[in-house]
C-alpha cells in the first residue's frame, strides 16, 4: 500500500487488526491491515524523527524511540502522550525493544549504551549497560526475557543478562561493518544479526558461537525477522527480501520487493503474515511461508437478488 511516508518503525496490533508506524518526521500513522486503508488521519507526535517503536501486549500503547533522546509514549487511538516524554539517553534513541509482558522496554543509543525501563513508572532500571565502543544501532529481547543482544558501529554483538545488566560472555564479533538489524525470534536458542557488510549472521545462545557460515545478501542489512519456525528474512538497503530456512538454505529466489532501503520489517503476532516498510513510501504484506505479495481484501458488497421470473404453459423455446 502507498503509505506517503518515511517508515522509521512498524508494527502490528496484537488483534492483527491494524498496522501501526511511526515516520521520520514524528507522524504516527494506522491503517485497517486487512483492507490497507486508512484508519485515521495521521497524527503528529513532535517535530522530531521517530526511529523505532513497540507496542504494549494490550495494543493499547506505543512507545516511540525518538532523536532527542527521549522515549515517548503514546495512545494508539488517539495519539495523546501519556505522562510526558522520558529523559532516557544523552543522545538520539536508535532502536528499542520489550520484555514479553510489556513491563520493561530496553533503549539503545548514539550514546554508545543500553539502557533499561519500568514502563510503568518511566524509572530507569540499574545502571546503562556499557560496552559497545560506538553508536548501538540494534537491540533484542530473548523469547525468554532472559537476554539483551545488542549490535553496533563498532562491529560486534554483545549479550547481557536482563535482569542484572551483566554482560554474557565476550563480544561476538563476524561482521566486517556495523551491525544494524538483530532479532532474537519468538522461539527457540538461536538470534540472528545483519549488517552494513551485506551478511546474516545466526548465533547460538548456549555456546555463545556463530552457526554456520554468514548468509550473503551482498547489500546492507537493515529489516530482519527470524520467525519461531527458525526461518530468516532479511530486508536490505538495494530494496530486496531474502529468506532462509533454518539451515541456511536460501527459501525461493530473492523477492524485489521495494525500490529503496528495507527499513523496517515486522509480522502479524501469528507469523502467517509479513509486513515490510521501506523508504519508496511503501508498505507491503506477504504470506511468509510462500513469499507472495497480498492485496487488500474488497469491501464487502451487497448483492441484491434478481426477482424469480416464472413461466407456465408451452413457450416458443
Amino acid at each position: 500500500m502507498k503509505a506517503h511516508m518515511y517508515a522509521s518503525g512498524v508494527v502490528v496490533t496484537p488483534d492483527a487488526v491494524e498496522i501501526v508506524a511511526t515516520d521520520t518526521y514524528g507522524r504516527l500513522f494506522r491503517w485497517d491491515r486487512v483492507h490497507e486503508t486508512p484508519v485515521t488521519a495521521p497524527v503528529i507526535l513532535t517535530e522530531r524523527v521517530h526511529w523505532g517503536l513497540v507496542i504494549t501486549p494490550d495494543g493499547r500503547e506505543i512507545v516511540t524511540a525518538c532523536s532527542d533522546g527521549t522515549l515517548g509514549r503514546w495512545d494508539r487511538l488517539t495519539g495523546l502522550s501519556l505522562g510526558g516524554p522520558i529523559a532516557a539517553h544523552e543522545g538520539p534513541v536508535l532502536s528499542l525493544a520489550r520484555t514479553r509482558d510489556g513491563a520493561e522496554i530496553v533503549s539503545v543509543s548514539q550514546d554508545t549504551t543500553i539502557r533499561r525501563w519500568d514502563l510503568s513508572t518511566g524509572a530507569a532500571l540499574g545502571e546503562p549497560l556499557r560496552g559497545h565502543t560506538g553508536t548501538v544501532l540494534a537491540v533484542a529481547v530473548t523469547p525468554d526475557d532472559a537476554e539483551i543482544v545488542s549490535g553496533g558501529v563498532d562491529g560486534t554483538v554483545r549479550r547481557w543478562d536482563r535482569a542484572t545488566g551483566t554482560p554474557i560472555g565476550g563480544p561476538l564479533t563476524g561482521h566486517s561493518g556495523p551491525v544494524q538489524s538483530v532479532s532474537a525470534g519468538s522461539a527457540g536458542r538461536r538470534f540472528v544479526t545483519g549488517g552494513i557488510d551485506g551478511t546474516v549472521r545466526r548465533w547460538d545462545r548456549d555456546s555463545g558461537q556463530q552457526v554456520g557460515a554468514p548468509l550473503v545478501t551482498g547489500s546492507s542489512v537493515r529489516g530482519l525477522v527470524l520467525t519461531g519456525d527458525g526461518e530468516i528474512t532479511a530486508g536490505c538497503s538495494d530494496g530486496t527480501l531474502h529468506r532462509w530456512d533454518p539451515d541456511g538454505q536460501l527459501i525461493g529466489a530473492v523477492l524485489p520487493a521495494h525500490t529503496d532501503v528495507v527499513w523496517t520489517m515486522t509480522t502479524t503476532p501469528d507469523e502467517t503474515e509479513l509486513i515490510s516498510a521501506g523508504w519508496d513510501t511503501v508498505i507491503l504484506r506477504w504470506e511468509r511461508i510462500t513469499g507472495v505479495p497480498l492485496r487488500p481484501a474488497r469491501t464487502a458488497t451487497r448483492i441484491e437478488p434478481v426477482p424469480r421470473m416464472e413461466l407456465h404453459g408451452s413457450t416458443p423455446f
